[in-house]
Order: structure tokens, then C-alpha cells, then sequence
């Protein structure tokens, strides 16, 4: 089993900056000022004291330096070019018939892990329907959950009883925009180290949407879901085993069967206030 905090004698310069870096003062100086692990119970497993590490000498959890990439040799993004990511991204309510390629879904996926959590407590789950097979089996959970939850003392409202008759009937899906795939984004609030779930849970919505963008798919933040939730609180429990009461949000995703030809101007949507 590979130790949790691991120094390369042969590369460790002694510099002390992952000492210095830890926030929480899981690491020591120790015996020639070698870091090592002081308080194990103190570390947030956040991969700071792999990451400054200038020479390379730190393993943590069994994840070894070589095996990252080097900041130094990142294509990242200019200010000028999320800018132009951020007013020219759209909600996009109209997909293309074909379903998303496997591979590129896992990877931004496994990419997505990487998201951040508050106290870093790394307790989202991601379910993920791929494709228009498993979204139609979803609907059709969905609208059995929505037609089971009424019964003579309780009547779904009018604006979610008239699109559930015309999803089920086959007609228009405004619920779910006839998307090829949905990501659905929940939080384990049974975990003492969650202190945001929500945010957790916005965050990651938040960079799936700049990830897919980023491989040309479309995507569209599915707040109705999350009305109908409200109304119908077992209905995640019912069609996906998401835990009923658990902070969550979807996103549809696809292959856009629209593309907008410019940017808009939003500058002025904000107040502006400096304190």
C-alpha cells in the first residue's frame, strides 16, 4: 500500500516550501529538515505539497510526480481568450440527433474529479446518462415517478401535469430540450467534512459546462429538474438513486444543432461595488 506522504531522498533540495505550503500543518520539518508527515489526521489530501515541489521529490497517495504534467509546459488560456469564452457561451436548447462518443463523455468525467470542493471534502457524485437510449428510459421513469406521486388527495400542479402529459404522449420535452445526455451533479450531506454542498455542487456543474464548451458540445443547466424535485421530492431517488434531500443540479449536454454567430454584452447585468 503506498504511503500516503512520500520523499524522494535522492531529489528532495530541502527547501521546505511544502511546509510552508500546508495549510493546515499536516507536514514538518523533520530530522536534516526532510518534510514528513506530523499530523496525518491534518491533511486535507489537497496534492499542494506534490504540486510546489520544484525538484520533484513528493509522491502523495500513491500519485508520483512524473506522472503530472508540468504547469510550465501548459496551453493555458489567456485573460483575452475566457473572456471571449464567457460572452459567447449560450444555453443551448436545441441538440443534434447524435449521441456524444463514450470516450470523450469519460474523459471530461474524469477530468471533472478535479473540481473544487470547500474543506476539499470530495464528496460529489456524478451520474451521467450518455445517450438518447438512457435518457429515453429516464424519461419514462420520470414521468411513471410523476404519475405515481398523484393520488386523490394530491394533485400536481398545472405547470408541471400539462408537460408531463405531453412528454409522456411523445410531444414537446421541455423538461429536457430532447438533450442526447445529462450529467446529474449531487452532494453527500451525510459526510461530516461537506460544509458547501451546494456550491460543490455549482462549481462542478460550472466546469463540466466550460469543459464540454471546450470539446464543441452544447450544454443547457436544467433548473426545471430541480423545480419538479421540489414538487416531487422522491423523483431522483425513484429514476437515478440519487438520495432523496441531496443538494443537486443537471446539465444537459449534446452535439448543438444551432450555432450563434457573435457575442453578446452583458457588462452592465452586475453591480459593480467597490468596498
Amino acid at each position: 500500500m503506498a504511503e500516503l506522504f512520500d520523499v524522494d531522498m535522492t531529489k528532495c533540495v530541502k527547501c521546505g516550501l511544502c511546509v510552508e505550503d500546508c495549510a493546515f500543518g499536516a507536514l514538518k520539518r523533520g530530522e536534516s529538515n526532510v518534510p514528513e508527515m506530523a499530523k496525518e489526521q491534518s491533511c486535507m489530501r489537497c496534492q499542494h505539497c506534490l504540486a510546489i515541489c520544484p525538484a520533484g521529490a513528493i509522491s502523495f497517495d500513491g500519485r508520483k510526480p512524473e506522472d503530472c504534467k508540468s504547469v510550465k509546459s501548459l496551453a493555458l488560456p489567456t485573460l483575452e481568450e475566457a473572456e471571449n469564452w464567457l460572452r459567447s457561451r449560450r444555453s443551448v436548447r436545441k441538440f443534434a440527433k447524435d449521441d456524444v462518443d463514450r470516450d470523450l463523455i469519460a474523459r471530461l468525467l474524469s477530468s471533472l474529479g478535479n473540481t473544487p470542493t470547500g474543506c476539499n471534502a470530495r464528496s460529489l457524485t456524478f451520474t451521467c446518462l450518455p445517450d438518447r437510449a438512457s435518457m429515453e428510459r429516464f424519461k419514462h421513469a420520470f414521468v411513471g415517478v410523476l404519475e405515481a406521486h398523484r393520488d386523490g388527495t394530491r394533485m400536481l400542479p398545472r405547470w408541471l401535469a400539462i408537460p408531463a402529459i405531453k412528454l409522456r404522449r411523445g410531444g414537446s420535452d421541455i423538461f429536457f430540450r430532447n438533450a442526447p445526455g445529462m450529467l446529474v451533479v449531487s452532494s453527500d450531506t451525510s459526510n461530516p467534512a461537506v460544509t458547501t454542498p451546494v456550491q460543490d455542487v455549482t462549481i462542478a456543474c460550472t466546469n463540466f459546462e466550460l469543459l464540454a464548451n471546450a470539446a464543441g458540445l452544447a450544454t443547457c443547466w436544467c433548473g426545471f429538474l430541480n423545480l419538479v424535485g421540489r414538487e416531487v421530492p422522491e423523483i431522483l431517488e425513484r429514476t437515478l438513486g440519487v438520495k432523496q434531500g441531496a443538494p443537486f443540479y443537471a446539465m444537459l449536454f449534446g452535439k448543438p444543432a444551432v450555432r450563434y454567430s457573435r457575442c453578446v454584452r452583458r457588462e452592465n447585468y452586475a453591480r459593480i461595488v467597490y468596498a
